[in-house]
């Protein structure tokens, strides 16, 4: 197990390592997002809306699954630091065990209530049967949603990113060659007609869930049989509880950090309509597009940190920690400068991918430029917060990104768009994200130098 052994060597060479996987794997998550969005948009506009409602609800699952994964990876990494490893699989027992009883409680309240729930959100009583029709095989299904990324987690804690990459494409794969069988009725394909089960938008969820269901199968395999991180050999009745309460106690304050950046971003939407209107809320759709491509890397970046910073700080080596500190702080600088001069020469020109109108690409070239000059702090303030977490101190996370989100982007949002509307309203985004970077940059080197 001490293959992937992060208490040594070159940390830059480390988190290159680490990091090139993850890139692999979100691009795997964009291109599973983006075949279902296809595929149902043949479907007809009354389908594609009924998706586009369940999205929200996917994503508090997603980050109530991405929180259990943080607390068990957090806790694994330091437990793999110490070699100490009766800990570690506890952790990563009790952790998948966690996400699998938390399945019955969402499937049962998800199920009851899917029409009052939709209706609230907005969905018109014809969308509604389409929605049900969805969410019913969603949440029969949702184990499969939520359990892969745990076992995956444990993986990555002991610095492993390959075998995750492959659990994430394997899902990718199977929900592109699923999707097409399970909701038309015949499909063509390099000249060839096939005949699918006619399904409709309960084969596009039924795909997805099968698919991820491969996906969880194999990310079991790997923890199981390659690191034998299953055990259900307990020293004291207590042990189980003792895990969970741990798991939670970085898993709730993680969930919520991911659900933050959601409020700031309706916030966006809604001043992008009353500041810019129609063409202005196109632009920073399709923007938000291209900008997700460079948030490929700095997820990656998050995410090798976990393992790095957690091994070591569970080792001791807190000279590492502090050494990866101004690493992140250096990276988020260079990679913020490159994405800048990208958006200047090759806004415009994106633009066109998306639209011919002169109105909506002028908006969108302004979205790129600002957005990625905001980059630095953005990226900064979020692998901190990703370093926090490996360190056990998410509740401090959670403080950064609470308060930073409520008391310095979002007024500086609605300050900016008073002064400058819609650029006004980007720039007070951006300082708002370089401001909570350096907050974040004292505090954390506050922590770190309190434990050297």
């Amino acid at each position: 197990m001490i293959k992937y052994n992060l208490l040594e060597g070159d940390i830059k060479k480390h988190m290159v390592r680490l990091a090139l996987p993850n890139i692999g794997g979100m691009l795997a998550i964009i291109l599973f997002n983006i075949t279902d969005t296809f595929f149902v948009s043949k479907l007809g506009v009354k389908p594609l809306a009924a998706m586009g409602f369940t999205f929200p609800v996917v994503m508090v699952v997603g980050a109530f699954s991405s929180g259990i994964s943080m607390g068990a990876g957090s806790i694994l990494a330091r437990a793999f630091g110490k070699q100490d490893t009766h800990l570690m699989k506890r952790i990563a027992t009790d952790g998948i065990l966690l996400a699998v009883l938390s399945v019955v409680f969402i499937s049962s309240l998800g199920i009851i209530t899917i029409p009052g729930l939709f209706k609230l959100l907005g969905a018109e009583a014809d969308i509604i049967p389409l929605i049900k029709e969805y969410m019913i095989v969603w949440y029969g299904g949702v184990i499969f949603f939520i359990m892969p990324p745990v076992s995956d987690s444990c993986m990555r804690a002991i610095g492993d990113m390959r075998r995750p990459f492959y659990v994430m494409l394997v899902c990718a794969i199977g929900n592109f060659i699923l999707d097409p069988i399970f909701i038309f009725n015949e499909f063509t394909i390099f000249g060839i007609t096939i005949h699918g089960l006619n399904l409709g938008i309960k084969g596009a969820a039924l795909a997805t869930m099968i698919a991820r269901g491969f996906g969880g199968l194999l990310s079991l395999s790997f923890v199981n049989f390659k690191y034998n991180l299953i055990s259900f050999k307990y020293e004291s009745p207590l042990e189980l509880i003792n895990s969970w309460r741990n798991i939670l106690s970085i898993g709730i304050p993680g969930a919520l950090i991911r659900l933050l950046p959601q409020l700031v971003r309706a916030t966006l939407t809604k001043l992008t309509a009353v500041v810019g209107g129609t063409y202005a809320v196109a632009a920073i759709a399709a923007g938000s597009r291209i900008e997700s491509f460079s948030q490929v890397i700095s997820m990656a970046v998050g995410a090798s940190l976990i393992p790095i910073m957690g091994q070591n700080f569970g080792a001791g080596n807190h000279d590492r920690v502090e050494e990866s500190r101004k690493i992140i702080l250096k990276i988020s600088i260079i990679y913020g400068i490159i994405l800048t001069i990208l958006a200047i020469i090759f806004g415009k020109p994106l633009s066109l991918i998306f639209t011919k109108n002169q109105e909506v690409i002028n908006y969108m070239n302004v979205y790129l430029i600002i957005m990625m000059t905001g980059s630095v702090g953005l990226n900064l303030y979020n692998w901190l917060s990703e370093g926090l977490v490996a360190l056990g101190k998410a509740k401090l996370s959670l403080k950064i990104n609470l308060f930073g989100s409520l008391f310095i982007l979002i007024p500086l949002l609605l300050l900016g768009s008073r002064i400058g509307e819609f650029k006004g309203m980007l720039v007070g985004l951006i300082l708002g994200q370089i401001i909570l970077g350096i907050t974040a940059e004292i505090l954390v080197k506050k922590e770190i130098n309190r434990t050297i």
